[in-house]
């Protein structure tokens, strides 16, 4: 579970964990960096990620692994690291997940394009590099469509449409238009893309999933 540390990340790990899987949590800790730049605090304390693990192994009596790793700069340790566990799948959180935290300034908007694109594009890499048959799993945002209206049913990732040439009308199938309304938004409609290459080119399995917002404490 890339990103395993953060919001979502922890959770998913904890629950795919009960199932009986085997997880390796993967962070570089970065969120709470964060949260120390714009000294907020979670309602919920967030403990130290060796305190965290020890936990889950009282309450559960099930292990979990930590690598200290950041996606997106470590690319060999990343390679290294896939090569080691041949894991069935990756579930991919490794990414700065706040939209108005990337419009902040032109350093926050340079580090989520830099982050984020880096982080897919290595994690797509080093699975191709493997050669395993690794399912990717990425945790996008529905945001990658604008928030107004489109008057109509947003098709599922793809979208038929009828195009005029000189021998008549064609069809094709095309990703769904992106209306991104922060950095961080533009950034997962990039991930769209890199999955659509790395899926048609290299043939490797990813589910993208769009969900709306994710709150809780």
């Amino acid at each position: 579970v890339l990103g395993g540390d953060g919001f979502c990340g922890w959770p998913t790990a904890l629950h795919l964990s009960n199932l009986g899987h085997e997880i390796v949590v993967v962070d570089n800790l970065s969120r709470r960096k964060i949260d120390i730049e714009l000294e907020v605090e979670s309602l919920t304390p967030i403990e130290p990620m060796s305190k965290r693990l020890a936990a889950w192994k009282e309450v559960s009596g099930r292990d979990m692994r930590f690598v200290d790793l950041n996606i997106g700069k470590d690319y060999q340790e990343l390679v290294e690291l896939i090569a080691a566990e041949s894991p069935d799948a990756i579930v991919h959180f490794a990414e700065q997940r706040a939209a108005p935290y990337s419009m902040k300034s032109a350093r926050h908007k340079r580090y989520t394009v830099d982050n984020n694109l880096n982080a897919t594009n290595d994690v797509l890499a080093a699975i191709v590099e493997s050669g395993k048959d690794i399912h990717l799993v990425h945790l996008g945002t529905m945001g990658v469509y604008g928030y107004g209206t489109a008057g109509m049913k947003i098709p599922e990732g793809y979208l038929t449409v009828k195009v005029d040439t000189s021998e008549g009308p064609k069809e094709q199938q095309i990703l769904y238009p992106a209306n991104p309304g922060s950095i961080y938004h533009m950034t997962k409609t990039q991930d769209q893309l890199f999955f659509h290459f790395y899926n048609k080119n290299d043939g490797v399995k990813i589910t993208d999933l769009h969900q709306g917002i994710v709150w809780g404490t």
